[in-house]
């Protein structure tokens, strides 16, 4: 069932942020699919579906000064994005990257999330979000709506778990195709429009779809 992997992911019945935001069309996913055929979309979907987990579990082991090994069939995508990682640290050495992929759950709005980092900019602390791209002929890889959406409800999540007051979030994009990255620091006004505008409309959405 749609968010099944999800729901044995957390140990719980409630939906993953990403599960959520299924709700929401794509246009440039719907335009994607027009143009290629059934085996590549699905080839493609899992290649960078696999891509991203290994980029976040070699990300995860550099915050947390684990060691760990590059062995992955896609070894250049990997290799690019975990440069275009250190090159994101290199750049920013104000940044200081704490815990990572956190696992939390809300029982407010019961949905479940995994956040990828915590950080600190001086005293103030950040939720940071990682997402791997492509920039092709650009110069880096692209910040999309839904990225924004997803962070809202990240930062929702952790500051309802833990008692806190998080009031601003960072999504990086790191290239798999060259070695750059994007960066967009989201302010505490977008992120409680994103939150109570859009997550929590997706959130009615699939629930209601789901006969909730």
């Amino acid at each position: 069932p749609k968010g099944g992997g999800a729901m044995k992911q957390y140990g719980n019945k409630y939906p993953s942020v990403t599960t959520i935001l299924e709700v929401l069309r794509k246009i440039g996913l719907e335009n994607w699919f027009k143009v290629n055929n059934p085996k590549f979309i699905e080839e493609e979907s899992e290649k960078g579906k696999l891509i991203g987990t290994q980029i976040h579990e070699i990300i995860q082991a550099s915050i947390e000064k684990e060691k760990f090994e590059l062995e992955t069939e896609y070894r250049e995508e990997v290799k690019n994005a975990f440069e275009s990682f250190k090159l994101f640290k290199k750049e920013n050495p104000d940044v200081k990257l704490q815990k990572s992929e956190m696992k939390l759950l809300s029982e407010k709005y019961k949905y479940n999330g995994t956040l990828d980092c915590l950080a600190k900019i001086g005293n103030e602390l950040l939720i940071y979000d990682w997402k791997t791209g492509t920039a092709k002929d650009k110069e880096k890889p692209a910040i999309y709506d839904e990225h924004i959406y997803q962070i809202s409800a990240y930062v929702n999540l952790y500051n309802e778990v833990e008692n806190a007051n998080v009031t601003r979030a960072n999504i990086v994009v790191f290239a798999k195709d060259k070695i750059c990255y994007n960066s967009l620091i989201i302010a505490e006004d977008v992120l409680k429009n994103s939150f109570e505008q859009v997550f929590l409309s997706c959130l009615k959405i699939y629930n209601y779809q789901k006969g909730g």
